[in-house]
């Protein structure tokens, strides 16, 4: 049985990875509210009470924002607090949640891992400033994941969006023809590649990415094969457009749940 703990209880990956870890002894921290898939929580004004001798420790806690005015909150939270647990648990294996937005700064084109970061927003300069304090670890793993969906996700990204219009309004509007591409990956596929590299003996990053790339207009077409709603076009879309790929044996040997899979599940979770 192994020792792990969560930073993050309530984040749309913390259940997924307690799925992980069914045999092992898993504690969560959480920032304002305890997670109610677990009775282990400290809250995160006590996590130096913690025992620092934790087989892994997994780093959810993220605030995702860009606003100038949140300065000192980005800081606090996606800087700081990652070298405070860094810290304090200096001889755990560090699971670092980052994300693509470390190359927000590349507007087209692909990504994969040999591209160099060069984060344009506040949120992808913190992601990426926390990584190399992970970096500084003597046992880490850092994921850069792409759009994570499931259920429970919040209602604040494309994909949800478009499952609500489609459910709701029977009519997805996209923006252009629908040809900006994304990538989707499944919160369980996160977690489960969480698992394993967690195991894993070498330090290193990955893209915690699926393998495809899907236009919004494909992700549309699948969703209104499973709605029966309609798909309309507006004015023209000049979002970034990417496509990553990754080739670590650890994600390109992974089984991923497929995207109409996925976003079935997440129809289903919705109309509920």
């Amino acid at each position: 049985m192994k020792k792990v703990l969560i930073f993050g209880a309530n984040s749309l990956l913390t259940a997924h990875l307690l799925k992980q870890h069914p045999e092992d002894h898993v504690s969560v921290v959480y920032h304002s509210k305890p997670s109610q898939l677990t009775d282990k929580n400290y809250p995160l004004s006590d996590f130096k009470k913690i025992d620092p001798n934790q087989d892994v420790v997994y780093i959810l806690s993220a605030l995702i924002s860009n606003d100038p005015e949140q300065l000192d909150n980005i800081l606090n939270t996606n800087i700081l607090l990652i070298k405070n647990i860094t810290e304090h648990f200096a001889y755990s294996k560090i699971v670092y949640f980052s994300s693509v937005a470390v190359y927000d700064g590349i507007q087209n084109g692909i990504i994969d891992h040999a591209t160099t970061p060069s984060p344009s927003s506040l949120y992808g300069l913190s992601k990426l400033f926390a990584e190399k304090i992970v970096e500084k670890c003597s046992k880490y793993a850092i994921l850069r994941i792409s759009s994570v969906y499931g259920s429970l996700m919040k209602e604040n990204t494309f994909l949800p969006k478009i499952v609500t219009a489609a459910i709701e309004d029977n009519t997805i509007d996209l923006l252009g023809k629908g040809d900006r591409k994304q990538n989707y990956i499944h919160a369980e596929d996160v977690a489960r590649l969480a698992k394993k590299i967690s195991l894993e003996d070498k330090n290193k990053i990955i893209l915690a990415i699926s393998p495809n790339n899907y236009k919004n207009l494909e992700i549309a077409d699948f969703i209104k094969e499973l709605t029966g709603c309609e798909i309309t076009f507006h004015d023209k879309d000049f979002s970034r457009s990417i496509e990553y790929f990754e080739n670590d044996p650890t994600v390109s040997s992974h089984a991923f749940i497929p995207i109409k899979q996925g976003l079935k599940e997440l129809i289903e979770w919705k109309r509920k």
